[in-house]
């Protein structure tokens, strides 16, 4: 079973607690509702959509019965210990990998961002070169200098 998002939109401006968004769910390629949250703290709603004339809806309930058997096998960490997903925390992980992602992208765009073998870093912190495009030439004057175990941010944030 693949479960994507798609289509997401982040209000940050309205984030309080939680992250405010909205996004498409699929599964298995098929669109099959939404999922938001309103940023103060509460659980994300997944919406399905209901369109009973072509049969959707019992369809999407029965995708909806799967998920919740199938994303406790997957966990995500309190206090040290895993802990199974629901499907709204699923859906969650899934939207913040998306949002950091963009965030990424966005960074990519004017700066070169990368790691130094043998240097610590902390969550999401790099080097950087600012004002410069990534290409095979700089890629080379990095490896160049910092040694072929660097680890170039452009070269894996999918666009």
């Amino acid at each position: 079973m693949e479960i994507t998002i798609k289509n997401l939109k982040v209000l940050e401006e309205l984030s309080q607690e939680t992250l405010c968004f909205s996004a498409s769910v699929y599964v298995n390629g098929k669109k099959v509702g939404t999922a938001e949250n309103r940023g103060h703290g509460g659980m994300t709603d997944v919406d399905l959509y209901r369109k009973k004339a072509d049969g959707d809806w019992e369809r999407n309930r029965e995708l909806y019965e799967e998920l919740k058997e199938y994303v406790p096998q997957f966990t995500w960490d309190f206090d040290g210990e895993p802990v199974p997903h629901t499907v709204d925390s699923y859906i969650d992980e899934l939207v913040w990998k998306e949002y950091e992602r963009k965030d990424l992208l966005k960074q990519c765009r004017n700066q070169v961002l990368f790691r130094i073998p043998g240097e610590e870093y902390k969550e999401g912190e790099y080097s950087f070169l600012r004002n410069t495009k990534f290409s095979d030439k700089v890629k080379a004057a990095l490896e160049k200098r910092h040694g072929k175990g660097l680890y170039i941010v452009n070269e894996h944030v999918a666009r």
